[in-house]
């Protein structure tokens, strides 16, 4: 793959960073290139002409947020993350275009063999092949003889030629079309939540956005702070010939005017094009764009939070509210009802940045813009009394630029003497820190019985076993719910399959007669009776030695019985380990080793996933991760999906590079974001979140994170022992557990519904940083 030298060029840097050639002449720096990798690129300094970091950050916007917040710099982003995913560095070039022009390449990237910018910059573009729609390689050598003559030379390709001196010397890349600028189409990549400000003229083509949909999804495009009148229109490209026409059309607001337009749609995974044009002259605006998988039903917390509104009820009284706006989030949404014709006034203020204030009518498959405020920097916005007929509406907050704090009034015209309600609203539900909070077995499988409060807590039974208390578990067993009948996979090292703790409770193939060295039940796997080693590749997932304890300290978390004292520490104390589900089944799955390599660790992840869904788990629990500077896991990812699809529930511990200044979960777990699992962090018998525990981070917007304990756990360990370990490993199989007790109590939850319970019964109460 591409590294860091792969991208920079001595002699390009030092001739266009004349300080840092003065510096290398005097000695003073050995080279251009330690330059950069200290200082330059979190300069933003150009390394070479393969490399754009002002282009790739206005094209990524997640990625400007992370390099604004210091968490990389766009040249470590491409390098680490960005030519994996696909993500394209310098205007000339389109992967996309270039995958679909040169299908050889495209067996290759999918094989992982490389990446297609790797391709191009190492062999591409000296075999000639054009980077995309601005660069054709053809018509450039046959109208510029001179640089065909020297490209013969072996000296320069056509398309090195073009970016070092073409473009500066006004030569024609392409026959009829002038390059694309970043101006006229701009890439969004996966659409997730989006604020953008641009301008567009009536003497040019309309501005163009493209963003990419990856499961059906509600859309909300926002276009407001117009100047003048302007048309939106979003399209796609159905017969794939790269123009759009009036048929391709999906929906489109041409309302005269300059108020605000607002586009809801579902749809479904693909590419698709925003048309934004100017009516009259020059035309500036904003644009908000933002987007809620549909496979969490509105409302439904598990996705992208900000886009739910909070419901605030009948709106019969005065309403005083306070909250606050972080930057580059989506809308805060408030949603009130009205019995009768009402005029009701909206004013916010209080504001240290830039907001904008508007009026919905309904629900967001529904919205309509009824009236709105976009007053300049941080005064007051107010929508003046407008009668409301009977109906449900919303308040939208926008933000603009920056983070503020603001007071939001909602005042219904019913009577003077009508009494002022001041809500206190609970702090923000999701923590950079620890998600939305502390799973709450208690609670969520009330929840999923339809009661409307936690079950009241008991003693619990189980001696000096701090986690079962902090997660209630007691209070779900005193109502009878244990885990039975439901199934959770362990993808982990070895088991001990004789562990008299967990005896009992291993999954059974019973279709499979073990040691005949035959495939009985014709799932393709020999001698798979109580599950199945990846690693080795036989039907015996037990431990092959003692220090491999891992798998076994996690199956007892899940799922050890309830037998009563195990032992004592501290010369004489008893203890009892006992699982969450402590009748749930276990299926181990051995998929990790020590001797792994990146890729047999990930085949072995994703082949033991796809066998534990096609075998009946339930619950994935994947206390497992890739080590920091490793590729993204695509096919873990895949095979994720695949479970997703089933119907199964994949918990993920976060990770233990928290002292390692770690600003987000590892992945798998980072596959939470994408609607794929559950990502858990780890805390301490004090509620303090551990030093180690990869946090949730901001970079996202909420996504499924949850946090248990997961320091000094005692648990079941080899050869009938029992030790204390810490980490985010120890934390996800709580939640493992807690799922499998709400899956008891109702075995036809889908996953997006045990996610949406999970976080709206999670404990934020003494929760430490």
């Amino acid at each position: 793959m591409l590294d860091a030298t792969s991208l920079f060029n001595e002699s390009y840097y030092l001739s266009h960073n004349p300080d840092v050639m003065a510096e290398v002449s005097a000695g003073i720096l050995t080279s251009g290139f330690k330059h950069f990798i200290d200082v330059g690129q979190f300069e933003n300094r150009q390394p070479s002409a393969w490399f754009d970091p002002h282009f790739y950050l206005a094209l990524y916007p997640d990625v400007k947020v992370a390099v604004n917040q210091g968490q990389t710099t766009a040249f470590q982003h491409f390098i680490e993350a960005g030519q994996f995913e696909n993500r394209d560095p310098i205007t000339e070039f389109f992967t996309d275009i270039y995958l679909e022009r040169n299908p050889d390449i495209a067996t290759a990237v999918t094989g992982d063999l490389l990446t297609a910018y790797e391709h191009f910059v190492k062999l591409g573009q000296g075999e000639g092949r054009s980077p995309g729609p601005n660069f054709d390689t053809t018509f450039y050598l046959t109208h510029h003889p001179d640089v065909a003559a020297l490209v013969r030379t072996g000296q320069i390709s056509a398309v090195e030629h073009y970016l070092l001196f073409g473009t500066s010397e006004g030569r024609a890349a392409t026959e009829h079309n002038p390059a694309l600028t970043l101006n006229e189409t701009l890439e969004l990549g996966v659409l997730g939540t989006r604020h953008l400000a641009g301008a567009a003229d009536i003497n040019t083509s309309p501005q163009l956005y493209r963003f990419r949909v990856d499961s059906p999804s509600q859309v909300s495009l926002l276009l407001s702070r117009l100047s003048d009148d302007m048309e939106v229109t979003l399209y796609q490209d159905h017969n794939g010939n790269r123009a759009l026409d009036s048929t391709e059309a999906i929906a489109s607001d041409k309302e005269p005017g300059t108020r605000a337009k607002l586009l809801n749609q579902v749809l479904n995974p693909g590419d698709y094009f925003l048309a934004i044009a100017a009516q009259n002259e020059a035309t500036s605006y904003h644009l908000s764009l933002s987007t809620v998988p549909l496979s969490n039903s509105y409302p439904n917390l598990t996705a992208n939070l900000e886009l739910y509104p909070q419901n605030l009820g009948s709106l019969s009284s005065h309403i005083l509210l306070s909250n606050a706006l972080e930057p580059n989030n989506s809308p805060d949404i408030y949603q009130f009802t009205l019995e009768t014709t009402t005029p009701v006034q909206i004013e916010l203020n209080g504001l240290t940045a830039d907001v904008d204030l508007f009026l919905v009518q309904n629900s967001p498959e529904t919205a309509q813009i009824l009236a709105e405020s976009t007053t300049p920097g941080n005064q007051t916005e107010t929508i003046t009394p407008t009668a409301l007929e009977p109906g449900t509406y919303s308040v939208w907050v926008e933000p603009v630029e920056g983070e503020t704090p603001y007071q939001l009034s909602l005042v219904p015209d019913i009577s003077p003497d009508s009494e002022t309600r001041t809500l206190d609203l609970p702090p923000p539900l999701f923590d950079p820190n620890f998600g939305f909070g502390l799973v709450n077995a208690a609670a969520a499988v009330a929840r999923v019985l339809g009661e409307p409060t936690p079950f009241p807590q008991v003693p619990n039974p189980i001696i000096n076993n701090y986690a079962l208390d902090a997660i209630n578990a007691p209070a779900v067993w005193n109502r009878g719910y244990t885990g039975e009948g439901v199934v959770i996979a362990v993808l982990d090292m070895g088991m001990d399959l004789t562990h008299r703790d967990l005896q009992g409770n291993f999954w059974v193939n019973g279709d499979e007669i073990p040691g005949n060295g035959v495939d009985n039940d014709g799932n393709g796997f020999i001698d798979d009776f109580h599950g199945y080693d990846f690693v080795d590749g036989n039907g015996n997932p037990s431990f092959s030695h003692s220090t491999e304890r891992h798998a076994t300290h996690l199956a007892g978390i899940i799922g050890a019985q309830r037998n009563g004292i195990d032992g004592t520490f501290n010369g004489g104390i008893p203890f009892d380990v006992t699982g969450v589900a402590y009748n749930a089944t276990l299926m181990p799955v051995r998929v990790l080793d020590d001797r792994q390599s990146f890729d047999e660790f990930e085949i072995a992840v994703a082949n033991g996933i796809r066998y534990a869904v096609d075998n009946g788990a339930q619950i994935l629990n994947l206390s497992l991760g890739n080590l920091p500077g490793e590729p993204p896991t695509e096919r873990i990812a895949e095979a994720l999906r695949y479970a997703r699809d089933r119907g199964v529930v994949a918990i993920f511990a976060s990770g233990n590079e928290g002292s390692a200044r770690a600003t987000q979960p590892a992945d798998p777990a980072i596959r939470a974001t994408e609607g794929l699992g559950i990502a858990v962090g780890a805390v301490d018998r004090d509620r303090r979140v551990a030093p180690f525990s990869n946090p949730a981070g901001s970079a996202f917007g909420p996504y499924p994170f949850l946090v248990a304990p997961g320091v000094e756990i005692r648990s079941t360990t080899p050869n009938q022992t029992y030790l204390n370990l810490d980490g985010t490993s120890m934390a996800a199989p709580y939640l493992s557990g807690v799922v499998a007790l709400m899956l008891q109590a109702n075995p036809t939850l889908p996953p997006a519904e045990v996610e949406r319970i999970l976080i709206e019964t999670a404990n934020r109460d003494g929760l430490l940083i």
